[in-house]
């Protein structure tokens, strides 16, 4: 098609939207969303179209042209437009506003330094989770009836409540809320077996795992409580500590097992113990193989990474404390990838009410949420690409005497900045095509 037929088409076009889509008296419609008054923007299917003419102009560099149209008539042109074979599409020239910072109206807010020194505000200010984006926690459980957790935690929508029936075929019975993996000494009537146990039984009886859960995903801006670090997000609760805060590698496989196959993209692991697995290790694969980010912490007595946080695969998380210096309980190793805030950290607790902490286990929630701000905006991206923006938009705090510049085995990357991260993903193109992590001295890069 020649120039001269690409320009007659464009000029056709503008005439025939305001002929034939002139209302009537007292005729309009209305489509949802804040847009641009009697604009369409339109795509063409090849370059010449787009020699702007009469009622037109165009947006350099791209096959969009601006078209005008009656003013209320919108949505009525675009429903003829995207019945034109030559139009490659039409859509509204909708609003956008600065990604202001966002402070939540939460009223133990002024009481969590973390999520404020690692800049959430601003990167609330591009999304504060979606529902779609499922966090596991994998700990001592949730306190399922806390005011500010209640209306964020993951329902199995394949299971009907107390029926005794597995009405989605998983094999857990009635796991509405989650599923526990434990052990249990059994008496056989001639000796005692610690044999592996299941349940449905996840409330919280420790006060770790609902403290955990509380800064991932609290609800945000609902005027009670903490903001969660992915307020909108969805928790979903997987038991594998008992009320002392103990468990076993075998329960921990499971878990992860269980939550990869019942939806949930990000797994929280503020837990760990001090021998490699091999066992541990084959879950973390499975997650890693079904697009599962494993976010572990690395461990609070000073020594080596623990294990999940050291296994490949795994973004491992030392703790900071106020003054962004490593804390001195942190562990410390090569499979260090980022820090976050992890001493004296405000959150939900198991009797209902908030309760202060300390640990890398209250550092890797920062991440997991992040990691789901991540996910609600751009919902395209790979592990590779989410653990990528984390590692990269991290402020080397380690560096600032100029002793450790860089990655280091004390804090990795540096302590994350959420509000880097979100500016990072709304400015990656789409796709974001990254094949592998090229960020050596990690474990997840290994």
């Amino acid at each position: 098609m020649g120039k001269g037929r690409h320009r007659f088409w464009l000029v056709g076009l503008a005439l025939l939207a305001t002929a034939l889509l002139s209302p009537p008296s007292g005729a309009g419609s209305k489509c949802p969303g804040t847009y641009a008054p009697g604009i369409v923007l339109v795509g063409t299917q090849d370059e010449g179209w787009l020699n702007h003419r009469n009622a037109t102009t165009t947006i350099p560099g791209v096959d969009i042209a601006v078209l005008r149209v009656p003013v209320g008539q919108e949505c009525a042109a675009l429903e003829t437009l995207r019945r034109d074979p030559r139009v490659a599409f039409a859509e509204l020239d909708y609003a956008v506003r600065a990604a202001d910072v966002f402070t939540p109206n939460d009223p133990g807010w002024t009481n969590q330094w973390g999520p404020a020194r690692i800049g959430a505000p601003t990167a609330w200010g591009v999304t504060t989770g979606t529902p779609e984006v499922i966090i596991a926690v994998l700990d001592s459980g949730t306190q399922l009836g806390h005011e500010d957790l209640a209306g964020n935690l993951w329902s199995n929508p394949g299971e009907l409540p107390d029926n005794g029936i597995d009405d989605d075929d998983n094999g857990k019975v009635d796991d509405l809320w989650g599923w526990h993996f434990y052990h249990e000494w059994a008496w056989d009537g001639e000796r005692y077996d610690y044999l592996p146990r299941e349940d449905n039984h996840v409330t919280d009886d420790l006060g770790h795992g609902t403290h955990v859960a509380g800064i991932a995903g609290a609800a945000i801006d609902n005027g009670v409580g903490i903001a969660g670090m992915a307020g909108g997000s969805r928790l979903m609760t997987v038991k594998v500590l008992d009320q002392y805060g103990n468990g076993w590698y075998s329960d921990l496989a499971q878990g992860i097992v269980y939550a990869v196959d019942n939806g949930a993209q990000i797994i929280n692991l503020s837990l760990g113990g001090e021998p490699a697995s091999q066992t541990l290790q084959e879950a973390v694969n499975y997650a890693q193989a079904h697009r599962v980010l494993v976010v572990a912490a690395a461990g609070n007595d000073g020594g080596a990474v623990l294990y999940p946080a050291a296994c490949q695969h795994v973004l491992a998380v030392a703790a900071t404390n106020e003054d962004d210096e490593r804390a001195s309980f942190s562990n410390h190793g090569p499979e260090i990838d980022v820090a976050a805030p992890g001493t004296d950290i405000y959150s939900t607790w198991y009797r209902g009410n908030y309760f202060t902490d300390s640990g890398t286990s209250m550092a890797a929630p920062h991440v997991s949420g992040l990691a789901a701000l991540i996910w609600s905006a751009r919902p395209d991206m790979s592990v590779a690409q989410v653990t990528e923006i984390i590692t990269s938009t991290t402020a080397d705090v380690n560096g600032g005497t100029g002793t450790l510049p860089g990655w280091d085995e004390y804090l990795g990357w540096g302590r994350i900045e959420a509000g880097q991260a979100l500016s990072a993903t709304m400015s990656a193109p789409q796709p974001y095509y990254l094949p592998v992590i090229l960020r050596g001295h990690s474990n997840y890069a290994r």
